[in-house]
């Protein structure tokens, strides 16, 4: 399998960089509050130029089984920069370390456009491994949810203090993923649990009383108007929790191989930044190695983007072809 990868890689090389020009925005060093960010800019000197970075995340398509990629609609960082010989220099306030579309505007037109890895990679792909512990936990108490609304629709219905009592439970898990929201780039596995938190969260199982329901004869699991999207059975819900670890494990592969390819291409020629691009490479090995379903043809990638020796451009196009399965087109 890695020689169809390195075939792959092969044949797709040219076709890919000459899609793709060289990065033109130089993320500086990011601190906690702020990221630091410059690049080219075609105007006159003293023009001010609007500076826009959205995050790239994940939603996931459970037809194609792949993620689909979006522009976020709130993590949007904005930044009015002024340009200096044909260069500016700018700071955006932190958000999550991740991938974002960085644009660079006039008032009238659009400069460029690029995609980019912003802030502080290595503790990310770091505290991600903590993330898939905390996933799999999440995974558990929503099984044990589903369990228990399954009983409480048998019994038609629960006391209101019952009610109270799960409700907090449930948004104590919720809080769990909202925190890690914050900081992870696992965008997709996180709205695939909050989506169905929301639905656990708002079981209509509370109040059916001892008379007939529509469906009441049928199977609880299978039944519908349990929850608020009426096409949800309990069934369903099972049946998208025995994916998750299949869902974590592919956002991982592309989480690491597509913030590593942006990595290595914006380090261009410089060696800090290389040397910054190869300790990420090695992070991501060991959140790779953290996957619940191993990728076996991510860990070769990542080690050859961990290596000195290997050609930058020929590693970042096997980190798109290892992306790529992964991806709706």
């Amino acid at each position: 399998m890695e020689a169809v990868i390195r075939a792959l890689a092969g044949l797709l090389l040219a076709g890919l960089l000459a899609q793709d020009p060289a990065p033109q925005v130089v993320p500086g060093e990011p601190t906690e509050k702020s990221w630091p960010i410059s690049g080219p800019a075609t105007a006159e000197d003293g023009a001010e130029l609007n500076l826009r970075a959205r995050r790239v995340e994940r939603r996931w398509d459970p037809n194609a089984s792949r993620f689909v990629e979006t522009l976020s609609e709130q993590a949007y960082l904005r930044a009015v920069v002024t340009v200096k010989n044909k260069w500016f220099e700018g700071t955006l306030s932190a958000g999550v370390p991740g991938r974002y579309s960085i644009t660079l505007a006039s008032d009238d037109a659009v400069l460029y456009s690029e995609r980019a890895a912003l802030g502080a990679i290595n503790p990310t792909f770091t505290r991600s491994i903590e993330d898939v512990k905390t996933v799999e936990e999440i995974k558990k108490k929503a099984e044990a949810f589903l369990d228990e609304i399954e009983r409480i629709a048998e019994r038609r219905g629960g006391t209101p203090q019952e009610r109270e009592n799960y409700s907090k439970r449930v948004n104590a898990v919720e809080a769990k993923l909202r925190e890690m929201e914050k900081e992870s780039d696992l965008t997709g596995t996180v709205h695939v649990l909050r989506d169905m938190l929301f639905q656990i969260r708002n079981a209509q199982v509370w109040g059916e009383g001892p008379g007939p329901k529509q469906a009441a004869n049928d199977p609880v699991r299978t039944r519908k108007n349990v929850f608020m999207n009426d096409a949800l059975t309990i069934e369903s819900l099972r049946k998208t929790l025995a994916k998750i670890d299949e869902i974590i494990s592919a956002e991982i592969t592309v989480s690491t191989s597509l913030i590593l390819e942006r990595l290595i291409a914006q380090a261009k020629k410089d060696d800090h930044r290389r040397e910054a691009a190869r300790a990420a490479a090695r992070s991501a090995s060991k959140l790779a190695e953290a996957a619940p379903v191993q990728d076996a043809n991510l860990g070769p990638v990542l080690d050859r983007a961990a290596s000195p020796t290997t050609d930058p451009d020929d590693v970042r196009t096997q980190l798109r072809v290892v992306a790529q399965p992964h991806l709706v087109p």
